[in-house]
């Protein structure tokens, strides 16, 4: 009997619901086991985590998101290593149409260098030539005294009733030689000797600003040592016809003489004669200014219509005025006070460069 009631309980326990039991002093919440009939223990279910395993859970979790952002970026890295390849295959397929362009500039920049080193060698060289120049040469006495020629000292002129003025045209030959040197086609410097003078004697043909005939004649020869910049431009593409500019400076030595003439005889007074004018001869010291233009033809024949400006002139010492004679006495004209001077000289020239 107490068998079978054992039995009636045990299967009542276990139809029955189990109750939920609650540990005031734990965070873990267990169900009412049954019985263990074999070990007379229960077994304890757990229902809520731990904190321990809550770390844990977030520590795997952290740990995959981690893991799949490394994956990710591994993708993005070969994602860009593909790129780069892609771009590296790009730039080589690229880089002969460069290296070609740029041989083509290249070659197209040495044709071109060569070629106006060509042209600069032609334009190069010593140069000879020769032409035409004209001016206007003036010569006056400014003062009333004059030197007695037996005493050397200054005493009152008795030559000149009125004091001269004389000018008259010198129309000269021109020659030039020397060298020039271009830089480039455009761009050159030369240095040069030229002479200017009037072959024979020419007349003057002004006393005092006014006309006249048969006052007599001068001698006037130029010549000077030269340096000139030259700018040229071509006038056609194969560069071989040039229209250029000249700029210079030049220091030169002169040489004046003059003769008297009939007319020239109407200011004397008191008998007084001289073969010459004012100067029986005058050497000095020249600075000049060079200005002019010029025409290259096929890069070696030069035409050139230029100017010789005056800038001023040194007296070297070896002047000798004119000395006038009479029945009486004999004066020498002062030098410092028997003048002269130039106008600027237009000169027209044909070199050719060798």
């Amino acid at each position: 009997m107490r068998i079978f009631l054992s039995v009636l309980v045990l299967l009542k326990i276990q139809a029955s619901p189990l109750p939920v039991l609650q540990d005031t002093n734990s965070d873990v919440i267990f169900k009412q086991a049954t019985p263990d009939i074999e070990t007379n223990h229960v077994n304890p279910t757990p229902l809520k985590q731990t904190p321990q395993e809550i770390q844990k859970e977030a520590t795997q979790k952290a740990n995959q998101e981690a893991t799949e952002k490394t994956q990710e970026a591994k993708r993005l890295d070969a994602q860009i290593k593909i790129l780069q390849e892609q771009i590296k295959n790009q730039a080589e397929q690229t880089k002969p149409s460069l290296q070609q362009k740029r041989s083509k500039m290249s070659q197209r920049t040495q044709k071109k260098k060569a070629m106006n080193y060509k042209i600069s060698k032609q334009k190069s060289g010593f140069f000879l030539g020769g032409g035409y120049g004209v001016g206007i040469i003036h010569e006056s006495y400014n003062s009333q005294q004059a030197n007695s020629t037996s005493l050397g000292i200054a005493q009152n002129q008795e030559i000149f009733t009125t004091l001269p003025n004389l000018s008259g045209v010198a129309n000269m030959a021109n020659l030039e030689l020397g060298y020039q040197q271009y830089f480039s086609p455009y761009f050159g410097s030369r240095v040069y000797g030229d002479l200017l003078f009037i072959p024979g004697f020419a007349s003057f043909d002004q006393l005092n600003n006014a006309p006249s005939k048969n006052l007599g004649s001068f001698f006037y020869a130029l010549g000077s040592l030269d340096m000139d910049l030259l700018l040229d431009a071509p006038l056609e593409r194969q560069k071989k016809h040039f229209l250029g500019l000249y700029a210079g400076f030049g220091v030169g030595l002169m040489v004046l003489r003059d003769q008297s003439g009939k007319a020239f005889q109407g200011i004397l007074a008191n008998g007084y004669t001289s073969p010459n004018a004012l100067w029986k001869m005058l050497v000095q010291v020249d600075y000049t200014v060079n200005l002019g233009i010029a025409f290259t033809y096929n890069r070696n024949l030069r035409f050139e219509v230029g100017t010789k400006i005056p800038l001023t002139y040194l007296r070297l010492g070896f002047e000798t005025p004119a000395t006038y004679k009479s029945s009486t006495n004999s004066q020498t004209l002062i030098s410092q006070d028997t003048g002269f001077k130039r106008s600027t000289l237009l000169v027209m020239n044909v070199l050719y460069v060798f």
